[in-house]
C-alpha cells in the first residue's frame, strides 16, 4: 500500500485572500502529493508567480512560486492508503494533464461555478479543488466526495469521506519523510478535530 496526500493551504497572495474573504472559508487552494516528502506535488496554479490570471497545471515546491513568499500560512493535509493500481492511475491521469498542459488553462469562470455550486463543466480549463477531485474520483472509487468535482472547493475536501487529517499548522512546519508508524500515530492525535469548527477540538 502507498499514500496520497491532499494539501489544503491559504496562501498570503490578494487573490487567495479575495476568495477566503467571499467565501469565509479558510482554505484557497488545494495540492494533490504522491510521497511523504511532497516533491511529487501537483495542482493547478498560476504560470508565473505575479500573474495570478494566467494558471496552468504544474508540479508544485514549497520552496518556490508562491509557496516559498507564503511560509507562515495556514496549510491541513489529508492523506488516504492506496493501492499500487491506484497509484498508477493517479500517474496516468496526471500524465495526460502534463501532456495537454499548453491547452490545460485555468479555469477563472469555473472560480465563480465553484461558488455557487454550479456545474459547469469545461473541456481544457480545471480550478485547482477540479482537478485534484478529478483525479482522485477518477483512481479511487472508496474516496467519496461531498459533490461532484466540477462543484468542489478547498473547503471541502474537509468532508471527503475514508481520507484521515494528519497535519494542521504552518507551511513551515509541514513533517515530511514520515514513517507509516509517524503518519498513523498523527492521524490517531487529530482524529478529534471539527472540520465545521475550522480544527478546534470537539467538545465531549
Amino acid at each position: 500500500m502507498k499514500r496520497i496526500f491532499i494539501v489544503l493551504s491559504s496562501t498570503n497572495t490578494m487573490l487567495a485572500k479575495s476568495i477566503r474573504k467571499c467565501t469565509g472559508t479558510e482554505f484557497s487552494h488545494t495540492s494533490l502529493a504522491l510521497d511523504n516528502n511532497f516533491e511529487e506535488m501537483y495542482s493547478f496554479s498560476r504560470r508565473k508567480t505575479n500573474n495570478p490570471f494566467v494558471g496552468r497545471f504544474k508540479r508544485e515546491s514549497f520552496d518556490t512560486g508562491i509557496f516559498a513568499k507564503s511560509k507562515d500560512c495556514l496549510c491541513q493535509i489529508y492523506t488516504a492508503q492506496v493501492t499500487d493500481e491506484q497509484i498508477d492511475k493517479i500517474k496516468e491521469k496526471l500524465e495526460y494533464f502534463s501532456n495537454s498542459k499548453k491547452t490545460f488553462k485555468f479555469n477563472n469562470l469555473g472560480l465563480f461555478a465553484c461558488w455557487f455550486k454550479i456545474k459547469f463543466p469545461r473541456k481544457y480549463k480545471r480550478v485547482c479543488s477540479q482537478f485534484v477531485s478529478e483525479c482522485v474520483d477518477y483512481a479511487c472509487p472508496e474516496i467519496i466526495l461531498p459533490k461532484h468535482y466540477w462543484i468542489m472547493q478547498p473547503e471541502d475536501f474537509k468532508f471527503v469521506k475514508n481520507i484521515d487529517l494528519m497535519y494542521r499548522g504552518n507551511m513551515s512546519d509541514i513533517p515530511v519523510g514520515l514513517s507509516e508508524e509517524e503518519i498513523l500515530t498523527r492521524i490517531e492525535q487529530l482524529k478529534d478535530y471539527d472540520p465545521n469548527k475550522f480544527g478546534k477540538k470537539r467538545k465531549k
